[in-house]
């Protein structure tokens, strides 16, 4: 091979490496934290909205949060697939309040949230939402 094919070689390399290293360190700064959401449902003395649940999927945190001053506590739930294992966080500390769930899921998982309104022990079954899929990574 002569002198001149090495050098186009090597400099066509060069660019390449440049380029995928390039495209490597782009791609996690152009993720976006999606935010999956869902509230609960008006019932009774209820108001719509009384309670909610986000999903942050940069942190993998749920946050459940009571909107109203009914006096009713608020119950997030997930699980992980549509048959998975059930979890739950009470926020039971009054109007204007959230709490935290801090977990960690495989950037592939594919998540289900929900939200109750729990009085005196007792969900108010008529005040959840429906299940939603999240998604882990944000993308669907």
């Amino acid at each position: 091979m002569n002198t001149l094919s090495r050098r186009l070689l090597s400099g066509a390399g060069a660019v390449g490496a440049a380029a995928a290293t390039m495209l490597y360190v782009a791609a996690p700064a152009s993720a976006a934290t999606e935010i999956y959401s869902v509230s609960t449902y008006r019932s009774g003395d209820y108001a719509s909205s009384a309670g909610s649940e986000a999903f942050y999927t940069d942190d993998d945190s749920f946050h459940i949060c009571d909107n109203s001053t009914d006096g009713a506590g608020v119950l997030g739930y997930w699980k992980v697939g549509s048959s998975g294992t059930v979890h739950s966080k009470y926020n039971g500390n009054g109007f204007n309040t959230c709490v935290t769930s801090d977990e960690d899921f495989a950037e592939s998982a594919t998540l289900y949230i929900r939200v109750c309104l729990r009085n005196d022990g007792t969900v108010v079954s008529a005040t959840c939402s429906g299940w939603k899929t999240a998604y882990a990574d944000g993308v669907a």
